[in-house]
């Protein structure tokens, strides 16, 4: 019996979320999917590499559901605040074992680990920062840094609360206490002119990971993406005409990004249409955040120019 890619990933991430990574073995994993252990190394070099690919694939889901939320018609900006809270809740509850306890693993320590998990802190600092400025708009401008911070803590904290003792607290209470509490600190903090403890450049090594040198360095990084990116096209299983239309939308991002004046709504919408794509989707994720590095300070955007290439395009004709 033979057995993709992604059906090692599926039978591996139900068995960590039910027992967690330290009581499943690659053994199990193979037995699940009724095939041989070897099989399993061939895809993933070893659990911790799986892991890794469990762990990009639930965070991938879990944006996917973020983003869901983002167009649901008819909500407040406060309805939609509560409605991230209790999400981020719910499937952190369900997934505790791959998405919460793995802060207590070796893995945690693992170097091919940690470049993964800052990206999904990044990610996360991200997402915060752009429900908080929804919520608040730019009043909070000034100390947007110091409230990412407390307010990462504060889920975090209620967070484990919830986990552990998860019939004391109910979700949707504690959204609202959360929300509660910080529409206090917020006035307080516009009232009495609080100078803030924390900048950008607290952040700046998570929600601008593996870009935070010059823009040379930045360039070959893009260049790698695409490069990278188009190389994995050649596995998604939807037919040569599909490929060929998604390679010409990576052209056209590639094309928009060395445009002095790119156009940004078709490239984030580019964007998304390609991350509907299960084989490339982490890799586009990679590429977004490397297109738009956003500074919330100011409002300006950095859309960083692929370097020309030598002896022709890389990408397909």
């Amino acid at each position: 019996m033979s057995v993709s890619k992604q059906e090692v990933v599926r039978s591996a991430t139900r068995l960590f979320k039910e027992r967690g990574f330290l009581e499943i073995t690659i053994q199990d994993i193979a037995e699940d999917c009724g095939i041989a252990k070897g099989s399993v190394y061939k895809f993933f070099p070893s659990k911790e590499d799986l892991f890794s690919e469990v762990f990009d694939q639930c965070h991938n889901a879990y944006f996917d559901q973020v983003e869901d939320l983002k167009r649901l018609p008819g909500l407040s900006s406060k309805e939609q605040f509560l409605q991230q809270i209790v999400l981020r809740f719910r499937y952190f509850i369900k997934y505790k074992f791959i998405l919460v306890e793995f802060t207590e693993l070796p893995i945690q320590q693992d170097p091919k680990f940690q470049p993964l998990r800052h990206k999904v802190r990044g990610r996360l600092i991200r997402w915060h920062m752009e429900c908080l400025e929804q919520m608040y708009g730019e009043e909070i401008k000034p100390f947007l840094w110091d409230l990412v911070s407390m307010y990462r803590a504060i889920l975090k904290e209620y967070l484990l609360w919830i986990i552990y003792e998860e019939k004391l607290l109910s979700l949707e209470e504690t959204a609202n206490f959360i929300l509660d509490k910080l529409n206090v600190l917020v006035k307080h903090m516009v009232a009495s002119n609080s100078i803030p403890l924390l900048k950008q450049v607290s952040f700046e090594r998570y929600i601008n990971w593996g870009l935070e040198d010059r823009q040379e360095e930045k360039e070959e990084v893009l260049y790698d993406l695409f490069m990278r990116i188009d190389t994995t096209l050649d596995l998604v299983q939807s037919g040569a005409e599909h490929r060929m239309e998604l390679r010409e939308l990576l052209n056209f991002i590639r094309a928009e990004v060395s445009n002095p004046e790119p156009n940004n709504p078709l490239i984030q919408a580019s964007l998304f249409y390609l991350e509907r794509e299960s084989e490339i989707k982490s890799l586009i994720i990679q590429l977004r955040n490397a297109i738009h590095i956003y500074d919330p300070l100011n409002g300006r955007s950095f859309h960083l120019r692929v370097r020309e290439d030598v002896g022709g395009s890389p990408f397909h004709k």
